[in-house]
């Protein structure tokens, strides 16, 4: 397929996913594939919820970036943080240590902030794609968990999503222009790395692969 068909063959997917689900989101970063997402979703339902994580350790440009995206676009966006209990918890349990067991904290923050939202839907829209890591690479359209995952952008590469980015002139978060590949949490997240998710989750053994919330999910 070429980029043009795969543009097509994502809305067609997102519409279908808003005609057959009554409860749906789509899941938004501000990273890149989710800017995609975003500009995608909202030719086919400007209405469509969005839902983003605010672990409490979220980059100052993403927030800013994040105020800026959702004023000029209309989108309608919330952020979703784990219930106040899940949270005292977790900073009891790692102290002042952001990694602890070989998992990141604001990783750990990710599961209890998506609870209730998941609880309240049927479905939900990612911009996760097969060509990211080896543990995305055989990832389907629609998975069957609960809810279901519907990957929209699943058969795209990382070109398409600059390619589309570019001839679309949309607005994307400026640290990719400071070297970052790949975008999470601030402590979990470096510039640079060996792939496109090489410098996600630094100094555990799952270095460039998942935070746990997609394996999970």
């Amino acid at each position: 397929m070429n980029l043009a068909e795969k543009v097509d063959l994502s809305k067609l997917i997102i519409r279908h996913a808003t005609k057959h689900y009554a409860r749906v989101f789509a899941a938004c970063s501000f990273g890149k594939d989710s800017r995609v997402l975003v500009d995608l979703a909202m030719q086919v339902d400007r209405g469509i919820l969005f839902v983003g994580v605010d672990t409490g350790y979220e980059f100052s440009e993403t927030l800013a970036f994040a105020d800026r995206l959702v004023a000029e676009t209309g989108m309608n966006f919330v952020w979703t943080r784990p219930p106040e209990e899940d949270r005292l918890r977790i900073e009891t349990a790692f102290g002042d240590s952001l990694v602890r067991d070989d998992r990141y904290k604001c990783c750990e923050m990710k599961r209890p902030a998506l609870a209730p939202v998941f609880a309240r839907h049927d479905a939900w829209i990612t911009g996760l794609r097969r060509d990211e890591n080896q543990f995305r690479s055989n990832i389907p359209v629609v998975e069957r968990t609960s809810p279901v995952k519907i990957n929209a952008l699943a058969f795209w590469t990382r070109e398409d999503v600059w390619r589309y980015i570019t001839d679309r002139g949309l607005r994307y978060h400026p640290l990719y222009d400071a070297g970052y590949a790949s975008l999470g949490c601030r402590p979990c997240t470096r510039p640079g790395g060996d792939s496109e998710r090489g410098g996600r989750f630094a100094g555990t053994t799952h270095v460039g692969q998942e935070c746990g919330l997609h394996l999970a999910s």
